[in-house]
């Protein structure tokens, strides 16, 4: 039975993704920083939200060869989510190898929608 997915156009689960392999998850977390405005008694008075970040996770269970993982990184990232003049930068990539277990690799990256 295939798998249902709701949300997230772009990601399928169970097909090969930009030569890479099989996705397992994504998760795609907003953030920005709050800026509190507090008073002489340490009160809060005003806030403000700068910075706005996206946080990008994709988990993907190899199918070929996982040397070519770095380069196809992002392709795979932005098949994922949608970028809208959004700078996104790899963080880490992780390849995850074990005796009892298929090879993985995790990409985390960071959007950054007020960068050129």
């Amino acid at each position: 039975m295939p798998a249902t997915t709701i949300g997230t156009l772009g990601l399928v689960f169970g097909t090969s993704d930009e030569g890479i392999g099989l996705v397992q998850s994504f998760t795609e977390t907003r953030n920005a920083e709050k800026i509190e405005v507090k008073n002489e008694n340490g009160d809060v008075e005003a806030i403000a939200y700068a910075n706005p970040t996206t946080a990008y996770s994709l988990s993907v269970a190899v199918t070929g060869n996982y040397k070519r993982i770095p380069g196809t990184a992002l392709d795979a990232l932005a098949n994922a989510a949608t970028f809208t003049s959004t700078k996104v930068i790899i963080d880490s990539v992780t390849v995850n190898k074990s005796n009892d277990a298929f090879v993985t690799v995790d990409i985390s990256a960071t959007g950054y929608p007020n960068l050129a």
